[in-house]
């Protein structure tokens, strides 16, 4: 069985081995090219840096394994991204043998692989902790029913052991412990405290990562905060949460709005099929799922977020509907639990080839913005297609540049060309090429109409802002000092601030971090001033534009002032060596961000070999 889920696996993602770097790969080669696995798991500041807000470490591992095996070839990656896709898949169905038969066990198993979710996360690389995290999680649950069952302490050691990789990979999996005290055991097996007792090693790994998550991370929250922050939210959170999980796992329309009615019957008739003193225990059960499928979605459903775009998040409830399909039906209704799986088969089907496309473009793109990276063609300079998301394309692309020049210390790479400013001439106008999703493939600016070669321009060479409300110390994200803020008045209810930034004018992208608390921001105004200075100081003539002033404006000359307290900024550097780089610009006369930058390199030149 473990060998048909493997070829199937293969045969519905094998396009994925075609894939080349894509999305977050770029940082996280970069951070392959800087921290040791040592430091990785035990230093917690590099931990922090590599797993953002989430206590997520193997990520970066499966990086550094897969580059001290393969290099910098991708074409191993995806083979043992999908080997871990299968693997999970098999996982799954070696838990549930404990209480199915072979082919009932195989069906949520299979149709885990053909979803949704395994179809957009078969073509992403950074997404693999996912898939070994729910190996590790079926692995700890299947070991613990062992260690209740034959009432064997080093089952239940394996089975904390197991978990305990589940929660370094993915913080989707810390609930899972709950499955542990409720889920129901197969017949036969101890009851009392037998299972308190084997499950006390898991327990205490929990208890332990509690601890962790605090220290490391100073509480709780995610990537976007938590999406409750009271009791009124709550309808609204639900009834986003019923639209992604339709819509992301069953799509919509008629046949989506089907298959979800048959889930509800699934679950009816499982119900009904139990005797009625296991009932009890089901419900539980069910309890116990439902918060291993809700609570890491308390921090990531919010109404900018794209179902389509994240499907990696309804992981988990995949994962719980497929084994929804696995309860037995009445005898009585048993002829139709077969039409219903078809039905509800052929729904996520569709919605799988959906996710497909959807994620086509995205994919192609990444492919060919990497592969500019990796081998910049000559007298080509690049105006970089970013995504309406948090992945920035060119902090990607030339994040990989650098993790190249650091893994690959003996081999010439050539700086990628981006365009920093307007085209002087027909010549450097045809030398710039674009992004054209029509043929997913790069082409060359002039071959646009007029009108939308200067748009393409104009959005790429402006200044842009975002003022951020810190709510603590800055994310540690910075790889050093560059420019400096000179001057922060107060007027009325705006903010003016004046300084400069290690970049050439254009296309300034950068962040204020305000100390201001749950305080609106907006940015008013952002424009270039000239800084001859900077420029001799450089001996750069084309740093003429590189100082700046900003307007922000508030609610009121109260918030003004309490903004006026900045520390620093953040902006993107452009100088060669700097194009991958988030520089710290300090306010002068006040202390630095150094809470900002990065821990230093951990891996020596040597470890790239």
């Amino acid at each position: 069985m473990l060998g048909a889920l493997c070829l199937l696996t293969f045969a519905l993602h094998g396009s994925a081995l075609q894939g080349y770097w894509r999305w977050d790969d770029g940082l996280h080669l970069f951070n392959v090219s800087m921290y040791s696995p040592w430091s990785l798991f035990f230093d917690p500041q590099v931990t922090r840096v590599a797993s953002g807000n989430q206590v997520a470490p193997w990520n970066l591992f499966m990086y550094q394994v897969n580059y001290a095996l393969f290099g910098l070839n991708p074409f191993p990656f995806y083979l043992h991204h999908l080997l871990s896709l299968a693997c999970a898949a098999g996982g799954l169905y070696l838990l549930l043998r404990h209480w199915l038969g072979r082919w009932q066990a195989l069906t949520p198993a299979a149709l885990l692989l053909i979803g949704a979710p395994s179809v957009h996360m078969a073509q992403q690389l950074m997404v693999g902790h996912y898939l070994d995290g729910l190996l590790f999680a079926c692995l700890g649950l299947w070991a613990y029913v062992h260690a209740v069952q034959r009432a064997q302490w080093r089952w239940a050691v394996l089975a904390a052991g197991f978990y305990l990789l589940s929660t370094l990979c993915k913080e989707v999996y810390v609930p899972w412990v709950a499955l542990t005290l409720l889920l129901p055991l197969p017949a036969g097996s101890p009851s009392g405290m037998a299972r308190w007792r084997f499950a006390l090693p898991t327990l205490a790994v929990a208890l332990a990562y509690a601890v962790l998550r605090i220290s490391v991370f100073s509480g709780m929250g995610g990537y976007h905060g938590i999406a409750l922050s009271s009791w009124q939210d709550l309808p609204v959170f639900a009834s986003k949460l019923v639209h992604w999980l339709v819509q992301g796992l069953m799509g919509s329309g008629v046949l989506g709005a089907t298959a979800v009615l048959l889930c509800l019957v699934c679950l009816v008739a499982g119900l009904a099929a139990q005797p009625e003193r296991g009932r009890l225990a089901m419900l539980a059960g069910l309890g116990a799922v439902a918060l291993v499928v809700v609570f890491p979605l308390v921090f990531v459903v919010h109404p900018g977020v794209d179902p389509e775009g994240h499907t990696r998040y309804l992981w988990a409830p995949w994962v719980a509907l497929c084994v929804l399909w696995s309860l037995r039906w009445p005898a009585s209704l048993a002829r139709w639990h077969t039409a219903a799986l078809l039905v509800f088969a052929t729904a996520v089907g569709l919605q799988s080839l959906s996710q497909r496309e959807h994620d086509r473009a995205a994919n192609a793109m990444f492919d060919t913005h990497y592969a500019f990276a990796r081998t910049p063609p000559p007298d080509q300079v690049l105006v970089p297609y970013e995504l309406a998301s948090a992945t920035s394309t060119v902090i990607q692309m030339m994040y990989a540049h650098a993790a190249f020049k650091r893994l690959e210390p003996g081999r010439p790479h050539a700086e990628p060309a981006l365009v920093r400013w307007e085209p002087a001439n027909a010549a450097e106008r045809a030398s710039i090429r674009v992004w054209e999703e029509d043929c997913l493939c790069l082409v060359r600016l002039d071959s646009r109409p007029p009108g939308e070669q200067e748009s393409i321009l104009h959005n790429h060479l402006a200044n842009s802002t975002t003022a951020l409300p810190m709510h603590g110390p800055l994310p540690r994200m910075a790889h050093g000092y560059g420019g400096s803020i000179d001057s922060i008045t107060i007027k009325g209810t705006q903010l003016h601030v004046k300084g400069w930034t290690p970049t050439l004018g254009p296309g300034r992208k950068m962040a204020l971090g305000v100390s201001a608390p749950d305080i609106r921001v907006r940015l008013d105004s952002l424009v270039s001033t000239e800084r001859p200075d900077v420029a001799q100081a450089f001996k750069r003539p084309d740093m003429l534009m590189s100082g700046f002033e900003a307007t922000l404006g508030f609610a009121d000359e109260k918030m003004a002032r309490t903004a006026s307290e900045m520390r620093c900024a953040i902006v993107l550097g452009h100088l060669p060596g700097q194009q991958h780089q988030y520089l710290v610009l300090p306010v002068k006369g006040k202390q630095g961000c150094d809470d900002a930058l990065i821990p230093e390199a951990t891996r020596t030149e040597s470890d790239s070999g």
